[in-house]
């Protein structure tokens, strides 16, 4: 299914809305990213002074890349790695944009990347929320789980999550949640949906999230 993915899929842009979660004080970080795409992302890291090595894991490689930019990268699915102790601890960030939902088992795999966190790091990743109120509509309503080339209903998305389950997959591998936000809680005063979810005192406010953005440190 993946091959038949136009390029534009694998986030050819930045991923400004993971670097904007990145705390101001991390600087000359030892950064790794998850299902990178084109690098394009570490490479801003790079350029901005947050990133002082990078690492980079991506299955499906672009041809239009920045691979040559990164200090480490490695062409291999995540689930199969196994990560030599010597790298556990040794990353003040690992980023997972999108990822999650595309694991057989995200429970695992993320107890195995959390152990790569030195104990001061961020996680930092964005989840799709199957709450999410046009993808209720069309299973509720309309009784269709169809899925489709990109979005929520990715039809190779494995997984699905709403806020709550979120919060226990972080917490079963030991992450404790910083940050849990969306790009719904950046609307203006200009949105329909910020007024709805104003005038209703938050009731709606899952249902108008597409997905989390979401900030954890290790417990220990």
């Amino acid at each position: 299914m993946y091959e038949n993915k136009d390029q534009s899929y694998y986030f050819l842009s930045v991923r400004d809305d993971l670097i904007r979660l990145i705390p101001d004080s991390f600087k000359e970080c030892n950064i790794l990213e998850i299902g990178c795409g084109n690098g394009a992302t570490l490479n801003k890291l790079k350029q901005l002074g947050i990133a002082k090595t990078t690492t980079g894991i991506e299955l499906f490689p672009s041809k239009d890349n920045y691979y040559s930019a990164i200090d480490h990268f490695f062409l291999e699915n995540v689930e199969n790695i196994i990560f030599p102790s010597n790298m556990h601890n040794s990353f003040d960030i690992i980023i997972l944009g999108d990822v999650l939902e595309h694991l057989v088992d995200p429970w695992t795999t993320l107890q195995k990347i959390t152990q790569l966190l030195s104990t001061t790091g961020r996680l930092i990743a964005s989840i799709p929320n199957i709450r999410y109120y046009r993808v209720l509509q069309s299973i509720v309503w309309k009784g269709d789980f169809h899925y489709e080339e990109a979005g929520i209903l990715d039809q190779t998305h494995l997984r699905f999550f709403c806020k709550k389950n979120i919060i226990n997959l972080f917490e079963k591998v030991n992450l404790s949640i910083e940050t849990l936000t969306s790009q719904f809680d950046q609307e203006t005063i200009n949105s329909k949906r910020y007024w709805i979810n104003k005038l209703t005192l938050g009731i709606f406010h899952d249902f108008f999230v597409y997905h989390y953005l979401i900030v954890a440190t290790r417990k220990d």
